[in-house]
């Protein structure tokens, strides 16, 4: 219960500053344009380059932080049932995703980001989740022998932002180390990913496509068969995407998990790999400001298209300063 406490005081903090961010922006759409001036400047744009014409994307943006040259940089997710049982607890692993609870959660990460420069930026966070959080009491600790509440996964990351050949370009490398009880339970100690975003807007009929890509590896402690046979020790993936932009506030955006592999440590074969299933995220885009955008959407499998099979997200990218 304690630990139960805990997280909600954070998540209850970071939607103070979530408040504050979103106060911070009204008062700055009734600022007048000198204002504007200086608050731009105070963020590093002099003399630096700006890093919104490298990044245009309003989704891009808000993932790679803020132009403060220190700010902190947050993200929720709320990960919901089905399209017609939205409120139940259990939420199908559609994918079938290794080291994934089927359970509806609210998730997140808060990390501090400091800007190198026009480019580059490091940052440091933990994430924080709690199954169910609209289903049980406060009181349950435990489900499923599982710590129901977390401040889970500290990471390290370092991203790299361009523009290449008329592609925007985003490049991040992180270290996690692996926390959560059910990570633990397979014996996961720490994560070391590398993920690669590449978009281009196709000429001014507001159309994009892109790709995210991403490879990652992790290390363990836990060597048994049963640990191996839920785990998987490296996996690839290759997601490419479509946004359509309808005005400067909403953007149609889909995503496809169309190449997504997983090395169980189970399989000898270095080079055998277990394929997720393909599924669909289709979602609308919500730029509320710069710093602040969501995407409410939901997910679903191509090839076995069914309400019990659709599951309902919505995620927010906020960065505060």
């Amino acid at each position: 219960m304690q630990a139960t406490k805990k997280v909600l005081s954070l998540f209850v903090g970071a939607a103070v500053a979530t408040g504050l961010s979103f106060a911070a922006y009204a008062e700055e759409q009734e600022s007048s344009s000198e204002t504007k001036v200086k608050m731009e400047e105070a963020k590093g744009e002099a003399g630096e380059g700006d890093v919104d014409e490298l990044i245009t994307n309003r989704k891009l943006r808000a993932e790679t932080g803020s132009k403060s040259k220190l700010s902190v940089s947050t993200s929720f997710n709320y990960s919901g049932a089905t399209i017609n049982k939205p409120g139940a607890r259990i939420r199908p692993n559609i994918r079938g995703a290794a080291n994934t609870v089927a359970l509806a959660s609210l998730s997140g990460s808060i990390a501090g980001k400091y800007r190198l420069g026009t480019k580059d930026s490091v940052s440091a966070g933990v994430g924080l989740r709690m199954l169910t959080p609209f289903h049980d009491s406060l009181n349950t600790s435990k489900i499923n022998g599982v710590e129901r509440a977390d401040v889970y996964n500290p990471y390290v990351d370092l991203t790299h932002i361009d523009k290449i050949g008329g592609f925007q370009s985003v490049t991040s490398a992180s270290v996690t180390g692996m926390t959560t009880d059910y990570s633990r339970q397979t014996g996961y100690v720490a994560n070391i990913s590398v993920s690669e975003t590449l978009l281009k807007d196709i000429g001014t009929s507001g159309f994009s496509v892109g790709l995210y890509s991403g490879i990652d590896g992790s290390i363990f402690d836990k060597f048994d068969d049963a640990a191996k046979a839920g785990s998987a020790d490296y996996s690839i993936g290759f997601y490419p995407f479509l946004e359509y932009v309808i005005n400067d506030t909403l953007n149609f955006r889909t995503i496809s998990g169309l190449w997504v592999y997983d090395h169980l440590r189970s399989e000898r074969s270095t080079f055998t790999f277990e394929k997720n299933k393909i599924y669909q995220s289709v979602g609308l885009g919500i730029s509320v400001s710069r710093d602040i955008y969501l995407y409410p959407n939901v997910q679903f499998l191509p090839e076995n298209i069914r309400a019990d099979l659709t599951n309902v997200a919505l995620s927010a990218n906020i960065n505060v300063f």
